[in-house]
């Protein structure tokens, strides 16, 4: 054969076949946008900060950061690597801070990798929860006629649900236990006055006697220290019952009065309320100043009794248990300390008693005995 006839036999197969290579080019990377889907309706209760996690995923595997925007987005808070949303300060039910100020909070979680974002609007509920109704820090300084009703105010005031109540107690017999005895009483003076200098006493309560040429005094004394350290400091004065309820009668006529309730309210009226309480508050007119009348439920317990009104197995004298007296003196019975305490936690917190739902431990209605007394308390020297 003619070798030259293979030449251009041989350049038409090269040619054709291009070398062995492809002409289709390489595909091109798409980058798709996280992907978040979850709630978006959240419901969280006051005063507490965490709302929920949110996880979004990515198909290409990037890394997600997480932001937040909204109306509502400035008093929240989220983990741009974890997700965690929550509040920056724990919510208020009563004080909402969300744009509508109705306790509905609105943002938009955001989801991005770097190149692509999306989004979910969401909005969080806040929950009212019941904190209870306050309360307040007291100190309670009296005798034996003011101790019984002090001592069971903690009790009666954490049952209607003043959670924050706090009190101090600081008690002598007889006139001991008067703010000028207490205040005369080295022991009692220092003890006081260390109380009074920590701060934080908003109600001061005392026991009054009878001083007519010097009505003030002792309470100007304790008044003007408190003061110092509690400027916004209220006083109230319990005002306890006549003893020795035996000579009721007599004392009562001698004093030119029918009954022993009559010379009560002259007492009540004429000397605690008209020349100690209106002296007081000449004095310091910037301070708050009310009286409880205590001494009422001695009266009307012992009028119930004297009725036959009682339903419970109460003797006029006895024990502390079964008595409205346990002495001579008049010292107070179970029945009338817990009927005055009730009167303290209606005169100083408001307590509405006939829905309060205190446990007496006796069958006669001893709330609606306080409340009457209450309702019937001079309104100018209610708190």
């Amino acid at each position: 054969m003619n070798k030259n006839y293979l030449i251009p036999f041989l350049l038409i197969f090269l040619t054709g076949c291009g070398g062995g290579g492809s002409s289709s080019e390489a595909p091109v990377a798409i980058n798709t946008a996280p992907q978040m889907i979850g709630l978006i309706d959240f419901a969280i209760d006051e005063n507490t900060s965490e709302i929920a996690t949110f996880q979004a995923t990515d198909t290409e595997g990037d890394t997600i950061t997480y932001s937040i925007s909204g109306v509502d987005s400035g008093l929240l808070s989220i983990g741009s690597a974890s997700g965690e949303l929550s509040f920056i300060s724990p919510p208020d039910y009563e004080n909402p801070q969300d744009n509508d100020i109705d306790n509905i909070y609105q943002a938009t979680i955001i989801a991005s990798d770097g190149k692509l974002s999306s989004s979910l609007g969401i909005i969080i509920s806040v929950n009212d929860v019941f904190e209870g109704l306050g309360g307040s820090n007291m100190l309670l300084m009296g005798n034996s006629f003011f101790r019984p009703y002090a001592q069971r105010l903690s009790e009666l005031a954490i049952d209607a649900d003043f959670l924050e109540h706090k009190d101090t107690g600081v008690f002598r017999g007889g006139d001991n236990g008067t703010p000028i005895g207490l205040w005369n009483n080295e022991d009692t003076n220092i003890q006081i006055k260390e109380i009074l200098d920590r701060g934080g006493i908003e109600i001061l309560g005392m026991t009054p006697d009878y001083n007519l040429d010097n009505p003030t005094e002792g309470f100007t004394e304790w008044i003007n220290y408190a003061l110092q350290n509690n400027p916004n400091i209220t006083i109230f004065v319990s005002i306890p019952p006549i003893d020795f309820p035996k000579d009721w009668q007599q004392r009562a006529e001698d004093a030119g009065f029918d009954t022993i309730k009559e010379l009560y309210e002259a007492y009540q009226d004429g000397y605690v309320h008209n020349t100690l309480i209106d002296a007081l508050r000449t004095e310091f007119p910037s301070t708050t100043f009310f009286t409880i009348p205590t001494g009422q439920a001695t009266f009307k317990l012992k009028q119930m009794h004297d009725d036959e009104m009682l339903l419970d197995d109460i003797s006029l004298f006895g024990s502390f248990e079964s008595a409205i007296f346990t002495d001579d003196k008049g010292h107070q019975g179970e029945i009338v300390a817990i009927t005055g305490a009730l009167i303290w936690v209606n005169s100083i917190y408001g307590a509405h008693l006939r829905t309060n739902n205190f446990d007496t431990g006796f069958n006669t209605d001893l709330h609606t005995v306080a409340e009457e007394i209450m309702d019937a308390h001079d309104p100018n020297y209610k708190q």
